[in-house]
């Protein structure tokens, strides 16, 4: 009896190591990538002395339109070893009205302020090395066409596009059954294996008898 329990003891912990590793397994090829992409990107800003390097991420805004403002997020990184200097950020809502917007950790934008069209466009001065500037805006519908980001001493502009927030939304929703599928077919090969064995185990001893 006791050889039993610690054969499924350790049967139980196989699987549970198996299942640990395959989740491991997922999460480190979904941020290996996204690591590898930052250091190709560093490692371009940083061939010229003086370039800086602003990548645009975690764009935000509900999938629906509701009665009250849309909320819009983003996050501007500067990813390099330099300040990016004299920096002008462009965000064209298309046929959204603009409500309010905010920057953090400095507000650009007045209390007060009006918004005569679609189109914002401020300056900053500049975003420091490893640094990173937010901004925040409520709008009547959750949309965006493009953002465009330049500066005086920037490797290359930015801009992103509702294309590719939206390919990347529907990237990050189609990984999720992914996922539960990688898990599901491990688990199913596991409890073949192991009902094949006891199948297997229960035969030969019919046959012995």
């Amino acid at each position: 009896m006791e050889e039993k329990s610690a054969k499924y003891g350790l049967i139980g912990t196989i699987i549970a190591a198996i299942i640990a590793g395959a989740i491991a397994l997922y999460i480190h090829n979904d941020t290996k990538s996204e690591q590898q992409k930052i250091a190709e990107i560093e490692k371009k800003a940083n061939k010229s002395k003086d370039t800086a390097n602003l990548t645009i991420s975690n764009v935000f805004m509900p999938e629906i339109n509701t009665k009250i403002e849309s909320s819009f997020f983003m996050k501007i990184s500067n990813n390099s070893l330099n300040d990016a200097k004299n920096l002008n950020v462009k965000i064209n809502f298309g046929e959204a009205e603009i409500v309010k917007c905010e920057t953090q950790p400095i507000n650009i934008f007045q209390e007060n302020q009006n918004y005569d069209s679609s189109i914002i466009s401020f300056d900053v001065q500049s975003i420091n090395k490893k640094d990173k500037l937010y901004v925040y805006c409520l709008t009547s519908l959750p949309i965006f066409d493009s953002i465009l980001i330049t500066g005086s001493n920037l490797f290359q502009n930015e801009q992103y596009t509702y294309e590719q927030y939206k390919s990347k939304e529907d990237h990050i929703n189609s990984r999720v059954p992914t996922f539960f599928k990688i898990i599901g077919g491990i688990l199913f090969v596991i409890f073949a294996g192991y009902f094949t064995i006891v199948s297997i185990t229960l035969f030969n001893r019919k046959l012995n008898l």
